[in-house]
């Protein structure tokens, strides 16, 4: 029996867990996960949230710091908000790994999707690796890669992220806990791939969704997709008088 904890909140890491409990093998020691109030986003959307599922459940619910009193085999985070520590990632004697919601190496940090519309990308993905004490540079072990329409919108590339990772994870965690799954040098990967690894940080991209004067229709275009998400800030232009929000009509976002 493999002893595994959960790390996440948000309702792809509750099918996460669901799932890891029908596992004959694996036994859920616990999650953890935020229990502040669902942000805006998560309420519009009606998005699951992993302290209210584990608490039906019976699944004990963690903070960090019992984390670090624990032993456990492994660790799986699910778009989880807080960087893990050496005193936590050495509690799991295979690791832990993690879900990223972009395509490694190139795509490290946060607010990736927003990022790669802007950037006029025609890829996207998801990714899983271990994780070290720093920014999704751990040991790759899959991406899963699918194309960028010109209509998608942050929302969009965003739930498919999520669902691309979760039948990421339900492919290699059985292979991962049989301790079988090392993972390869991002570093060597990006040289192979020819490719810039680059992190992303959130207040570099919202800089980003303040519309130039100048801007093209294209570029309007993309940046309204870029910060179309439920429950946040749109795109905008600034003026004099104060801010134009820009958005794209559509029934779900």
């Amino acid at each position: 029996m493999k002893r595994v904890i959960v790390f996440g909140s948000m309702g792809v890491a509750v099918d996460c867990l669901r799932w890891l409990l029908r596992q004959p093998e694996v036994e859920v020691l616990g999650v953890v996960c935020s229990t502040e109030p669902l942000s805006k986003w998560r309420l519009v959307q009606k998005d699951e949230n992993m302290y209210d599922e584990a608490t039906l459940l019976g699944v004990p619910v963690l903070n960090l710091e019992q984390v670090c009193e624990l032993e456990a085999d492994l660790g799986v985070s699910v778009r989880y908000h807080e960087l893990l520590r050496a005193r936590h990632l050495e509690r799991f004697k295979l690791g832990v790994v993690n879900l990223h919601g972009a395509p490694l190496p190139e795509m490290r940090g946060s607010m990736c999707d927003a990022a790669a519309i802007i950037e006029g990308r025609e890829e996207y993905g998801t990714s899983i690796h271990w994780m070290n004490e720093k920014v999704d540079e751990g040991l790759l072990i899959a991406v899963s890669r699918f194309h960028i329409q010109p209509s998608d919108t942050v929302y969009e590339l965003f739930q498919a992220s999520n669902q691309y990772g979760l039948e990421l994870l339900k492919e290699w965690l059985p292979r991962i806990l049989e301790g079988h799954v090392k993972g390869v040098d991002q570093l060597q990967l990006a040289q192979e791939l020819h490719v810039e690894p680059k992190t992303y940080r959130v207040q570099e991209v919202r800089a980003w969704k303040q519309i130039p004067e100048q801007a093209t229709a294209q570029q309007i275009w993309n940046t309204a997709r870029a910060f179309q998400f439920p429950g946040h800030e749109p795109a905008y232009m600034q003026t004099a008088n104060g801010k134009v929000y820009v958005s794209i009509a559509s029934d779900n976002t």
